[in-house]
């Protein structure tokens, strides 16, 4: 293993989960503000839960890879403020990231309509939390924080892709070979 990078697992979720992240953003956003017709809108709901649920699983398997991995030693020239704020956006990020998906949970077990989340067509029905089923309240207090945490978590993602640019322009450090598969020093 390169001590200068990630393993190779958090690489492979970090990447799966940005991409999974991108889909489910603009899946999001499009479900619930596009005209379209109710059976397709339906479809979209679906895949949008199901994906969900695959990202749930992703996310704390991403979290267990990074407490029982070693993460690469941060640059030298990496000032101990600078590695303050980069753990500080990281706990964020795993926080936002642990919050979305448990709020869309809640969100659709609380659903006055209790509809069913069916994962990878009907090969498993995500189960309701128990003893919320349709509950206004419930639903539209997770529907608030699902819709905040998106936001957040959408800035904290900027601010996380800035502060690697940022780096690289302003002192030279690659950050992205850390979290790639293979030596890029450009």
């Amino acid at each position: 293993m390169n001590k200068h990078r990630y393993h190779s697992l958090s690489i492979s979720l970090h990447w799966l989960i940005a991409m999974g992240l991108v889909f489910m953003f603009v899946s999001g956003l499009y479900m619930v503000n596009a005209e379209i017709p109710k059976a397709e809108q339906y479809k979209l709901f679906q895949i949008h839960k199901a994906s969900g649920v695959v990202m749930l699983w992703a996310i704390l398997l991403r979290l267990l890879v990074r407490i029982f991995t070693q993460k690469p030693p941060l640059p030298n020239v990496i000032s101990k403020e600078e590695a303050k704020r980069a753990k500080l956006g990281h706990v964020l990020l795993y926080t936002g990231l642990a919050i979305m998906p448990l709020s869309g949970w809640v969100m659709v077990s609380a659903s006055p309509f209790g509809l069913p989340t069916l994962v990878f067509v009907d090969w498993l029905n995500w189960p309701h939390i128990p003893g919320i089923q349709r509950n206004k309240l419930v639903e539209g207090i997770a529907n608030n924080i699902h819709m905040y945490t998106a936001i957040l978590l959408s800035c904290l993602i900027v601010g996380h892709i800035a502060a690697v640019y940022w780096h690289k322009r302003t002192h030279n450090i690659n950050l992205v070979k850390r979290m790639w598969w293979f030596n890029n020093d450009n």
